[in-house]
């Protein structure tokens, strides 16, 4: 059995919703600590403090939201990671499909990503060193383009792990 896989991992409305009802309720915490209704605060130390709650609370869900691209994740059958950028602004023509860049980037899988049963997140980091987190949640992929990423990535994880302390 071969862990090859590719798929192309598409933004998680699960996550998108999660983001944005994590900021609403930031953001209702501001509109009450405007309003007094949390602490008693002198009013220029209360607007100043809602404010920046505020702002923080549109920053947490523009900086959740903005970097939410299609990737193309692909593994080969000896556990080497593949990232692509989907291209999602040009048209789809049959012969350019899926729409990805011709050069991606080699990844390895780090040893802190997290392997759920219903949510992966990739932790990986490029020759270069940079370090990237994709989050595979089920609505991002097929069902079985789910369960064949896992299998990989858990048989990447067993692969990279040390068999035991090292003896002198």
């Amino acid at each position: 059995m071969s862990i090859a896989v590719s798929a192309i991992v598409q933004p998680s409305r699960w996550l998108s919703s999660l983001v944005g009802a994590m900021s609403s309720i930031v953001l209702a915490g501001g509109v009450a600590i405007a309003a007094g209704l949390v602490v008693d605060l002198s009013p220029l130390l209360r607007w100043s403090l809602a404010s920046s709650i505020v702002f923080l609370s549109f920053f947490g869900f523009y900086h959740g939201t903005r970097s939410q691209k299609p990737i193309q994740l692909s593994i080969s059958g000896t556990g080497q990671i593949w990232l692509t950028e989907v291209d999602s602004f040009r048209p789809c023509r049959e012969q350019e499909w899926p729409h990805v860049d011709l050069y991606g980037e080699a990844f390895v899988l780090m040893s802190d990503s997290t392997l759920f049963a219903y949510a992966l997140l990739l932790r990986l980091q490029a020759e270069s060193g940079r370090i990237i987190t994709v989050p595979v949640l089920p609505d991002s992929v097929s069902r079985d383009t789910f369960r064949a990423l896992s299998a990989a990535c858990r048989w990447i994880a067993t692969q990279n792990k040390p068999s035991g302390p090292e003896r002198k």
